[in-house]
């Protein structure tokens, strides 16, 4: 292992080099924020509206001045984005200075808006318009800018559409100069939360925490059949209980896991797509989950170990399912296990760099166990620096904390920005009541019906995820869709799961696919191809909602007979669709036999027992056809896991 200087030195490097790429101006707004944010823990004085727009003036202003990059250093063009990124944070230093004012003496909707205060609020809408556009595309920005068009026109709207909320003053009051708009809800979860945890992956991933998680993949699953693959959700998964972003596992593991599974015979386009499906499922997994589970929590008004308890048994499912899938294609292919694809023993890997596993433990019991998640993450970070500095393998020096700070802050931006758009959009549901209408019409749609407005909903999600951040497609689901669901009778946490986890899966559903995009740039497939092999890889996950909303136990919610029916309900589904999809039991599998697998999988779905007994008896049926059929084949002399001519072209 290299010792501890030279650890330091590259520390250093890294630094540096990011001192020359970014440069100055932009690595200090970085490391500001990231010390503001420290502070606000350190210092509950700090009141929440203070917190709440430096949070996004910082977002702001580091955005716009990493637009300027990629000219030269001190270009014009490059001062003029770094210039626009000071104005831009102008609205909230303003904020800020005045919170006191804000919130104790101003009464909202009496007292007027003054003349600069028009000109700041529209700054920072303009601001944020922009920069969500360059940051997360032309979706969420003309979605927002949509509501921000009915708030103004509504009063002339005829019949229910109508409100009586108009004018710029009345604008300005609620988005700029309160807790309600730009600065509420979805704004505060990014300030109070999620940083923190950005905060912790980039901490531990400077450690070495990532490359410990992708080599325990290796090892636990580098012997088995299709072992790259497995790898690969195995990783992803780990890797999403840290970092809790779709894309940023792409890039994180796909580079490793990609190429090794082309080079055991998985074509491009699926290797990707294997990446892409696991690390959206990452997004899934506790303690982390990305930032929609915080806010689901504070929708929900319930504490976040609620959150992680209830999403533990999907998670668990959803990559079983995924492995199933892999596992079956390598057999269907007849892929067979690499010896120089094996990797290090598991025994060696905890040898090595074992210890960074304690961080990352006292994380998830900090969690569970109720404790502030912001404190938790700050502890986490300072037991991973305590704890990697112990061998020298894994310590680092102080420029390797200020890579981290650093990193959190960049990667920060792509979670304040949508939140602060999406809190435009919640503001004027709010006030509009646009909300309640809308729950109105779906369930007059789904004619009262749970199964029809269960379809709606679903489509709806993935719809508001197509090119939108998981974040934002989740609080518009939340506001638009999740009331109609709990009026109808279900349970709250089960609806806001149930719309999380199609927010979640839009990042693999066509024709918007970001993490599979992500993935066929590392694969170099077609990025069309490689989504919609990433949504066929997803398609048994989808009986994973469905089930939580039948069988509320899944969740955690009642019984251990509920929680142990919806287990079974779900395992023979998936595996029931995961045959039908890949066409593959023990045997090449005939249209048919596809056709029957799929019913069995949809029938897992109805709530009675009698269907449930029915399924076991279909879903053994098939699978005893199947192994007939295979030792026929046997003591015919044929193989049916020989590889076929097209598995390059799958």
């Amino acid at each position: 292992m290299p010792p501890r200087d030279s650890q330091a030195t590259e520390s250093s490097r890294l630094v540096l080099r990011r001192w020359s790429d970014l440069g100055q101006p932009v690595m200090l707004i970085a490391l500001a924020w990231t010390v503001a944010q420290i502070a606000f823990v350190l210092q509950p004085s700090i009141d929440t509206l203070t917190q709440r727009a430096l949070h996004v003036g910082f977002a702001l202003a580091l955005a716009f001045a990493m637009f300027g990059l990629a000219a030269p250093a001190l270009s014009p063009r490059r001062l003029g984005w770094l210039l626009v990124g000071l104005v831009a944070f102008a609205p909230a230093a303003y904020i800020a200075f005045n919170a006191a004012y804000l919130m104790e003496v101003r009464v909202q909707g009496l007292d007027a808006v003054e003349p600069a205060e028009y000109v700041l609020g529209l700054l920072l809408l303009v601001a944020l318009f922009e920069a969500g556009r360059r940051v997360l595309g032309l979706g969420l920005a003309l979605f927002a800018a949509l509501f921000v068009v009915y708030f103004f026109v509504g009063p002339f709207l005829p019949g229910d559409l109508a409100h009586r909320y108009s004018g710029l003053e009345r604008f300005i009051d609620i988005e700029f100069l309160s807790l309600h708009g730009i600065f509420g809800v979805p704004v505060g979860v990014s300030v109070s939360t999620v940083f923190y945890f950005i905060l912790f992956a980039a901490v531990y991933d400077v450690y070495g925490g990532g490359k410990m998680i992708i080599d325990i993949a290796f090892a636990i699953t580098g012997r088995a059949t299709g072992g790259p693959a497995k790898a690969s959700v195995v990783a992803s998964g780990l890797l999403g209980s840290v970092s809790g972003s779709a894309v940023a596992n792409v890039m994180s593991t796909g580079i490793f896991t990609i190429p090794l599974m082309k080079r055991v015979g998985y074509s491009p386009r699926f290797a990707g797509a294997v990446e892409a499906a696991a690390s959206t499922g990452g997004q899934l997994v506790p303690p982390v989950m990305g930032a929609a589970a915080f806010i689901m929590a504070d929708f929900l008004q319930v504490p976040y170990q609620t959150i992680v308890l209830a999403a533990i048994l999907p998670s668990v499912v959803y990559f079983l399912a995924l492995l199933l899938m892999v596992d079956l294609k390598a057999r269907c292919e007849g892929l067979q296990p690499s010896d120089a694809l094996m990797g290090e023993r598991i025994g060696t890997v905890l040898a090595a760099r074992g210890h960074l596993l304690l961080p990352l433990a006292w994380l998830i019991y900090r969690v569970v166990a109720g404790h502030p998640v912001e404190n938790a993450a700050l502890e986490a970070c300072a037991a991973t620096i305590a704890v990697g500095s112990l061998r020298s393998g894994t310590r680092r020096g102080l420029m390797g904390i200020v890579e981290a700070m650093i990193v959190s802050a960049e990667r920060t931006i792509s979670v304040a920005l949508p939140c602060a758009v999406a809190g435009i959009v919640v503001a004027v549901i709010a006030f509009t009541g646009l909300g309640t209408k809308f729950t109105g019409l779906m369930i007059w749609l789904a004619g009262g019906s749970l199964p029809v407005l269960l379809g709606l909903t679903m489509l709806a999600s993935l719809v508001l995820g197509t090119g939108m951040p998981t974040t934002s497609a989740y609080i518009m689901a939340a506001v638009l869709l999740a009331p109609a669901l709990i009026a109808v009778g279900t349970e709250p946490l089960a609806a806001h799961f149930f719309i999380f986890y199609f927010a979640i899966l839009s990042m693999v559903t066509p024709p918007v696919a970001l993490a599979a995009y992500a993935a066929a740039s590392v694969s170099r497939a077609s990025p069309a191809a490689t989504g919609w092999s990433a949504f066929m890889l997803c398609v048994p996950g989808f009986l994973i909602p469905f089930t939580a909303i039948v069988h509320p136990g899944l969740l955690l919610l009642g019984d251990l007979q509920d929680t142990a029916w919806g287990l079974l309900s779900v395992l023979l589904g998936f595996s029931a669709i995961s045959f039908a999809l890949i066409g593959w039991l023990l045997r090449p599998m005939g249209a048919g036999w596809r056709v029957y697998f799929t019913l069995v999988g949809l029938l897992s779905l109805l709530p009675d027992a009698g269907s449930t007994a029915a399924c076991v008896v279909l879903f053994g049926v098939g699978i005893g056809n199947q192994w007939l059929g295979a030792r026929r084949d046997r003591a015919a002399g044929t193989t049916a896991a020989e590889p076929r001519p097209s598995a390059r072209r799958t």
